[in-house]
């Protein structure tokens, strides 16, 4: 196991017991389910994740709740995707422009994040920045005013 993960083994566990945890993770039924959503219900109340996966034979299921403050904002599932920056200017709407080599396939209300940006280094690793609208397959605007940030040079 991960060794940086708190492993304990109980006898008993009260339902007011999941409190004391970050997440608790059922693999069986082993208690009626009207039983396991009232668990889950105390659980979703005190910001507990709840997770309940069961096999049946060839078939099974999962079952995740981390509560309504829990944010999933990946729409597809698919990897992170990089880009080389050609540049970015320096306006109330800055505008990105991408390495001809490799056309971006962000859409409006997509997210980017810069790393290793010199000149215009305040960009760097901040929060993700919303694009608002696509110019073209090399070029798209950001919501970032950039017009008090440095002079973007690679």
């Amino acid at each position: 196991m991960n060794p940086y993960v708190k492993v304990s083994v109980i006898d008993t566990l009260t339902v007011e017991d999941h409190a004391n945890y970050n997440v608790v993770c059922y693999t069986e039924n082993f208690n009626n389910i009207s039983h396991l959503f009232g668990v889950n219900a105390f659980c979703r109340t005190n910001k507990v994740g709840f997770i309940l996966a069961e096999t049946m034979g060839l078939a099974g299921y999962a079952f995740l709740d981390y509560g309504d403050q829990h944010l999933i904002s990946d729409a597809d599932g698919e990897p992170i995707k990089s880009f080389i920056v050609t540049s970015i200017t320096n306006d109330e709407q800055a505008t990105v422009t991408v390495h001809e080599d490799k056309r971006h396939s962000y859409q409006e209300g997509d997210h980017v994040k810069f790393v290793e940006v010199e000149g215009m280094t305040e960009i760097n690793n901040r929060e993700p920045i919303e694009i608002v609208q696509v110019k073209g397959p090399f070029a798209f605007q950001i919501k970032l005013d950039t017009r008090n940030l440095g002079a973007y040079t690679r």
